[in-house]
């Protein structure tokens, strides 16, 4: 057949491939971003499991512990001021993987009371690398605030506004609260099983997933989605494949009746067709999921200039992240509608059909 008859034959399928782009991408979008608020809330939370004794000694390969102390104060510039969540660290606390997974500008000359913010923070404040300010320090213990001549020794891009917005990182010496310990596993590790271990040998810990369990909870519910996606899927390639067969026949009814009438046996005109209808769904299909999956990888991009220009619009969504492409998900997404496809277009060619006499 000519190239406008191949045309014609795939235009049945064209919601089908839409279909199938906008899911492709959804997955990637959705497992992408899921994975990325899970291990930041990691990162600027309290570590992948926190506990009020040192740890260390029970702590997996690869895994990092940092002594922290936690506050609160007020935070003033030239431009403005800002309540802010104070966490105490040691030097080396963004040397290990934290340093790796944000993106930190650090200055690089002596300062005073160095302290760590956020690109959102600074943008708020117009505060830059080496800027003074005052820091107002809560002392929880004394009943009173204490003010500090502070600098901006580093500046981290925002990644989690929810998390980070309002989050600033001072020396561990600044602030008088109790001490805990903050342990950050290696991405994939099990959390649970290395909470249980301590718990099991005295040192009372929780993991991040209990310590932010409502941020946790919206990951699990994005993640969730992908599920009803995969059920969508199949409902709608169930439709469009039986509604594309129907199509076709009724196209070439005229050459199925002259087929009839040489003598073709209607199994083997239902076989021709169940082909091209299959071939026409695999290829409408597949289309759409190339082609979401090169939608997926430009989101980053999409995504960066959402939140340059309407930064409130992502406060509860990651503004930066890498894009990963859910395998298993996308070749279940295939599978189905592949499988659902030929059982719904061969009860369609069986059932009604060859209705030609």
């Amino acid at each position: 057949m000519g190239i406008r008859y191949r045309i014609t034959a795939f235009m049945p399928l064209l919601i089908l491939f839409l279909v199938s782009l906008v899911l492709s991408f959804a997955l990637c979008f959705i497992s992408s971003v899921s994975s990325e608020i899970d291990r930041m809330i990691m990162i600027l939370g309290s570590g992948t499991v926190y506990s009020s004794s040192d740890p260390s000694g029970y702590a997996p390969q690869g895994a990092e512990v940092a002594p922290v102390r936690s506050g609160s104060g007020l935070l003033y510039s030239e431009d403005g001021e800002s309540a802010v969540m104070l966490k105490g660290v040691g030097n080396g606390y963004f040397s290990g993987m934290r340093g790796e997974e944000l993106s930190i500008e650090v200055y690089d000359q002596e300062c005073v009371n160095p302290v760590v913010v956020s690109s959102a923070l600074s943008d708020d404040l117009s505060l830059d690398l080496g800027d003074r300010f005052t820091l107002l320090v809560w002392e929880e213990s004394r009943g009173r605030a204490r003010p500090f001549l502070c600098t901006v020794k580093a500046v981290f891009s925002s990644v989690y506004p929810q998390l980070d917005s309002h989050l600033a990182y001072v020396d561990i010496n600044l602030l008088s609260s109790p001490v805990g310990f903050e342990m950050l596993l290696p991405e994939g590790a099990d959390p649970d099983s290395v909470c249980t271990q301590l718990w099991e040998n005295g040192i009372g810990a929780q993991t991040y997933r209990t310590m932010y369990a409502s941020l946790y909870g919206n990951v699990r519910a994005s993640i969730g989605i992908l599920y009803i996606i995969l059920a969508a899927v199949a409902l709608l390639a169930a439709f469009f494949s039986s509604d594309a067969a129907q199509s076709y026949i009724s196209r070439d009814r005229k050459d199925i009746h002259e087929l009839w009438m040489l003598g073709m046996e209607r199994s083997a005109i239902r076989g021709i067709y169940f082909r091209i209808t299959l071939f026409s769904v695999t290829a409408a299909a597949l289309s759409g999921i190339i082609i979401g999956i090169l939608c997926a990888l430009l989101s980053p991009l999409a995504i960066a200039a959402v939140a340059a220009a309407e930064p409130a619009f992502l406060d509860y969504y990651v503004t930066s992240f890498s894009v990963t492409i859910p395998t298993m998900p996308l070749v279940a997404m295939a599978v189905m509608i592949e499988a659902v496809s030929a059982l719904s277009v061969a009860f369609s060619l069986r059932s009604r059909a060859f209705q030609l006499s």
